[in-house]
């Protein structure tokens, strides 16, 4: 223990002694106070008095030790250090350099990842890259989507340190890119609602009058002032939303969407008979489809008249409506008018008079739903041309027999042209009844048809077998009106006349054959 110390505590037990004889005396002093009275009381204060002093002068040596004591630990420091002040001086400096060089590196590895809400979009050097930049991206994606955007960097941005080493840092060109191309921003922007359905989500009110102009045009077919109404059918409104850029849609999206429509459930009813086959085509769509959407259907064949069919249509989002006077030309459609007459046997029928459509101007109040005839009120028709009826003339003699009576009639009505004999070098085996193209050709009498078709120089010709021996024929036909196997009667249009084969102009040539033998017909009709 070093000399000092031990006078110290020395002085400590000496001060310590004083202290408690002190206390001795001033006890006594209070004793002989309470004995004594007021001389009591003065010496015991000057016993005070003197214990004071000693303290002080207590304290007053301690403090004069210890200055002493601290400057010659400084004196022997400065020793000490003007002996090792080279080697102080440069182990301070290394250790400057080291310390210089350990923040450095962390500084180059420790950067600042960023997040907007909680989406971390990259790591920059410091975090003024991104917040002196903020106001310039909000002006950026306020031009690109046309919605005021505001991002702030106490409540929206949040920093963490991170070490960089291997990661991409990016500049502030491209935080600004991340940014713009980030579609969860939040902004505020309008929603397009049809009767309280969002069908989009759009810049600005404006945008929202441009679609339904948009919309109105396509189905205008003049001017809009010349039309006594036009309007939307559906509740449309456009009100401010709050979304992310992403959700933003383009006017063109918008009215794509708009144009597409949505898929509708409907009703049919069917009539006895139908198939799905039937119905698909009636509506417009693919048998298959109608079956998945009738799958307890699927096996029926044919319906009964009554049952309910599901089907599914397109309907529009939004309807146009437009009430204006059209002035159009309309066909007026002919009627058929039938007429009977027992000049002709029953089953005949054949077209007197072809019918013709006639034409009327009308000037109407219409009302369109996306162009389409809704209704219709008429204010003036002016027919330009009248219609032409159709008349059929219906046979209502009773058939005859369909089998060979033994008389014969002409098959067509008129003088014989060509007679039967000698002509040209050859036989005519027929006479020829000359006639206009089409002109119908009758039986001469009842029987079974043995030959319809081409035959040689007779060209389209039919044969008939009336029994007994006795066939006619009848060539050169324009078309035939019978078949192989069909049992005719006398006077039954069977051909018309016609120059196939070898013809040199429309004519009937009739032939008479009894067993097998031509014989002249104008001995028979």
């Amino acid at each position: 223990m070093a000399k000092w110390q031990t006078i110290i505590i020395e002085k400590l037990w000496l001060l310590g002694a004083i202290i408690i004889e002190g206390i001795d005396g001033i006890i006594d002093d209070v004793i002989e106070v309470l004995v004594s009275g007021a001389w009591g009381i003065m010496d015991l204060c000057g016993g005070i008095v003197t214990v004071i002093d000693n303290i002080l002068d207590l304290i007053h040596w301690a403090i004069s030790v210890f200055a002493i004591t601290t400057l010659r630990s400084i004196h022997n420091i400065r020793l000490e250090y003007l002996q090792y002040k080279k080697q102080i001086r440069n182990g301070a400096l290394y250790f400057i350099i080291a310390g210089v060089f350990v923040i450095w590196l962390i500084a180059s590895v420790i950067d600042f990842s960023y997040a907007y809400n909680g989406k971390t979009l990259g790591i920059v050097k410091e975090q003024r890259d991104v917040l002196e930049i903020l106001d310039l991206i909000s002006d950026e994606l306020t031009q690109e989507y046309g919605s005021p955007v505001s991002i702030s960097g106490e409540e929206d941005i949040t920093f963490t340190p991170v070490i960089s080493v291997g990661k991409e840092v990016d500049n502030a060109d491209m935080v600004l890119k991340k940014f713009t191309y980030m579609g969860d921003i939040q902004t505020s922007a309008y929603g397009f609602f049809v009767d309280g359905v969002r069908v989009g989500v759009i810049q600005s009110e404006k945008e929202g009058d441009t679609i339904l102009e948009t919309i109105i045009d396509k189905y205008l077919k003049k001017k809009r002032k010349s039309y006594e109404y036009v309007g939307i059918v559906e509740d449309v409104e456009v009100k401010e939303v709050e979304t992310t850029l992403s959700k933003i849609n383009s006017k063109s999206a918008v009215v794509r969407i708009i144009e597409a429509g949505t898929m509708k459930e409907t009703l049919y009813t069917t009539e006895k008979g139908d198939t799905f086959k039937d119905i698909a085509k009636e509506l417009g769509v693919s048998a298959k489809d109608l079956k998945e959407l009738n799958e307890g259907l699927a096996d029926v064949k044919t319906f009964e008249e009554g049952q309910t069919i599901i089907s599914q249509k397109v309907a529009p989002i939004l309807t146009v409506k437009t009430i204006g006077k059209e002035t159009f030309a309309e066909v007026v459609k002919y009627k058929t008018e039938t007429i009977e007459s027992d000049d002709y046997f029953e089953g005949e029928e054949f077209v007197r008079q072809e019918g013709q459509d006639g034409k009327q101007v009308i000037t109407a109040r219409v009302t369109r739903l996306n162009g389409e005839l809704a209704e219709r009120e008429d204010l003036k028709t002016e027919v330009i041309q009248e219609p032409v009826n159709k008349i059929i003339v219906k046979g209502t003699r009773k058939e005859p027999l369909r089998a060979g009576t033994g008389t014969f009639i002409r098959p067509v009505n008129v003088a014989v042209y060509s007679g039967f004999g000698w002509r040209w070098g050859r036989q005519h085996e027929g006479i020829d009844l000359a006639t206009s193209w089409g002109t119908p050709i009758h039986a001469a009498d009842g029987g079974t048809v043995t030959r319809a078709g081409w035959y040689g120089a007779y060209g389209l010709c039919v044969d008939i077998d009336h029994g007994g021996g006795v066939m006619t024929r009848y060539g050169h036909c324009s078309s035939l009106l019978v078949s192989v196997g069909d049992r005719v009667y006398q006077g039954q249009t069977i051909a018309k006349v016609g120059s196939t084969g070898r013809s040199t102009g429309p004519h009937c040539h009739f032939e008479i054959r009894i067993n097998g033998t031509a014989v002249n017909p104008t001995n028979y009709v």
